[in-house]
């Protein structure tokens, strides 16, 4: 089943760059301007777990209430937001080891291929099946495809981070440590209630030398009214929600939601 959950478009949508993040439990579009970072429009849809075949059918779905998927585009690129995705020191991109890793990290899995991207931190591998990546590059002939990790580190490569950054979706949450400017960890997760979530920040600080009072600063779909804000807010001292100014909007009508909701996807550099 797919549930469109927010549609948001400024006035001007001509000549419009079109992104398209797919995640086990989402779809999300969004648009900008040439030359202009500047969200001009943005489509979020939920959907269960389905299978790599099925891909075709959710995005055909999509459609049908989508006004971004129907447009005339200049550029289309598309990210995968998969939890089967590893971060290795540059230059461990040998496809052989990089199957390796995937098959001691996740299992073996028969029908799936590894991709690879460098980034000025790492090498972003992550793992697709032959069935999903086919009906993606189908339904978006001409798209650049690569993983949601690595627009993140082209934005983050120019800032100088420093302790958590969690962005949050459906059922999932991305998680980076950064200490001295230098990523130490970067894993998306699937979760279940809100004590899965702090349970793993908790590890992960005790783990990597980390205080719990760290700045850990969070995006994306978590509700501030929520019981998994509060859990995190109680227990983390640093927590804190990334805000974005309303320069980085098109139009008045994304001040209607909180401007964390959409974070990563502002700062997806490509």
């Amino acid at each position: 089943m797919l549930q469109k959950i927010y549609s948001i478009y400024s006035d001007d949508l001509n000549d419009a760059r079109l992104f398209i993040e797919a995640g086990k439990n989402h779809i999300a579009c969004w648009c900008k301007k040439p030359g202009d970072n500047r969200l001009q429009a943005f489509e979020f849809f939920r959907c269960h777990d389905y299978s790599p075949e099925k891909l075709e059918e959710i995005i055909d779905n999509a459609r049908l209430f989508s006004r971004l998927l129907t447009m005339p585009v200049t550029t289309t690129n598309f990210f995968w937001n998969t939890d089967e995705t590893l971060c290795l020191p540059p230059g461990n991109d040998n496809e052989d080891f990089l199957n390796a890793n995937f098959d001691l990290m996740f299992g073996d899995s028969a029908n799936t291929k590894v991709f690879s991207e460098a980034t000025g931190r790492c090498i972003v591998a992550w793992r697709i099946d032959y069935a999903q990546q086919h009906s993606a590059q189908q339904c978006f002939r001409g798209a650049a495809f690569t993983n949601q990790y690595v627009p993140l580190f082209k934005f983050l490569t120019e800032e100088k981070p420093v302790g958590f950054y969690i962005f949050f979706y459906p059922n999932y949450f991305t998680l980076l440590l950064f200490k001295e400017n230098k990523l130490q960890l970067a894993q998306t997760r699937q979760y279940s209630t809100q004590e899965d979530v702090l349970f793993f920040v908790l590890n992960v600080c005790e783990q990597y030398g980390v205080e719990k009072n760290a700045d850990i600063f969070c995006g994306g779909f978590i509700d501030e009214r929520s019981r998994l804000y509060d859990t995190l807010y109680q227990y983390l001292e640093g927590l804190q929600l990334m805000q974005l100014d309303e320069n980085a909007f098109a139009t008045d009508k994304f001040k209607e939601f909180s401007s964390h909701y959409f974070m990563p996807y502002i700062n997806y550099v490509v």
